[in-house]
């Protein structure tokens, strides 16, 4: 048995969100897996999941796969440690979270992850317009799904391939009203219906029990369809089943086509008035003047005051499905 990690043993994370993510996949397994759980600190053993679900039949373009993780675990041997960041015994600076897997061949492993955690709120604006000066993705954001590259030397963020259906990456923390201009750049929209590219992100919803949440909060999300059309999208807990889960989205989608290799220029905002959440945003080529008018705006008064809703997200690059994204020139701002 032996483990893949993204970002190493030697991670780093600031308040984006509920979770802190440790993403990972186990491989050489026999399944079924007897064990898989983590110790926070040296305190109580606490189980998480790793997917033991191999369905590489699935279209990740229009489906989802039939497993309690959803689009959460793509690959078996996947895991996503969520650790709430008000669990007993995170500390500010220095945590040791130790993995332990068990596999039904009675073969073992342990590894140990150093990170640190800053628990303080990154304030708007948020300047991401010269990335030359880091190193390393976390630095300047949390990967929640799939994976991500920073790019010093292009100044851009690039979404790692093969890309993982609903990859996030969480750049700010949460804040109300706020507005996001960046570039993005499709590399190639070849077999691709839903793609991203930004999100403002509330968390993750569902039971513990099931060792991944796989249920999605979004205080406004901006979806593009290249064929043609884009829609707005706010949801609580959206694929979680739960009684309470709700979505909103653009219906009918509006007409817009995107361009493979062209540089776009975005701007996507949320504004939170009144008990009304409303999400909109414009896309347009980089050389041509600004439109005027939103292409598309939708908000929740639909949604009755019984259902949870929400008065802040964190400004987050998204993708759902797809080959690479590349991101540039970001720059977030509040809004009175």
């Amino acid at each position: 048995m032996k483990i893949r990690l993204p970002y190493g043993t030697q991670q780093q994370f600031r308040y984006h969100t509920r979770d802190i993510n440790i993403i990972g996949r186990v491989e050489e397994v026999t399944y079924p897996m007897m064990k898989s759980y983590f110790r926070l600190n040296s305190r109580s053993e606490v189980y998480f999941r790793v997917e033991n679900i191999s369905d590489p039949g699935i279209d990740w373009t229009y489906q989802y796969k039939d497993s309690p993780a959803v689009n959460r675990l793509k690959d078996i041997g996947d895991f996503n440690i969520e650790l709430p960041i008000d669990f007993l015994g995170l500390k500010a600076g220095e945590n040791k979270l130790t993995l332990f897997f068990e596999d039904s061949a009675e073969q073992y492993l342990e590894v140990e992850i150093i990170f640190t955690w800053d628990p303080s709120p990154i304030e708007l604006p948020i300047d991401l317009r010269d990335l030359t000066g880091y190193a390393c993705i976390q630095e300047i954001g949390q990967v929640v799904n799939g994976a991500f590259d920073l790019d010093p030397i292009m100044n851009l963020i690039r979404s790692r391939a093969p890309v993982y259906p609903d990859a996030l990456c969480v750049l700010g923390s949460p804040h109300g009203s706020q507005e996001a201009t960046y570039n993005v750049r499709f590399t190639d929209l070849t077999k691709v219906k839903w793609l991203g590219p930004s999100d403002y992100f509330v968390g993750m919803e569902g039971p513990a029990s099931l060792g991944i949440k796989p249920g999605w909060s979004s205080f406004g999300m901006m979806n593009i369809d290249p064929r043609w059309c884009a829609r707005a999208f706010l949801a609580f807990g959206d694929h979680s089943d739960s009684h309470n889960e709700w979505v909103v989205q653009t219906a009918p989608p509006k007409r817009f086509i995107a361009k493979a290799d062209v540089l776009y220029c975005v701007r996507h905002q949320v504004l939170y008035k009144d008990g009304v959440n409303t999400v909109r945003f414009k896309i347009w080529k980089e050389k041509i003047p600004e439109p005027n008018e939103w292409l598309v705006e939708e908000d929740d008064t639909s949604i009755p005051s019984t259902k949870p809703k929400f008065k802040t997200g964190s400004f987050s690059i998204f993708q759902h499905s797809g080959m690479p994204i590349e991101w540039s020139n970001i720059f977030i701002v509040g809004l009175e």
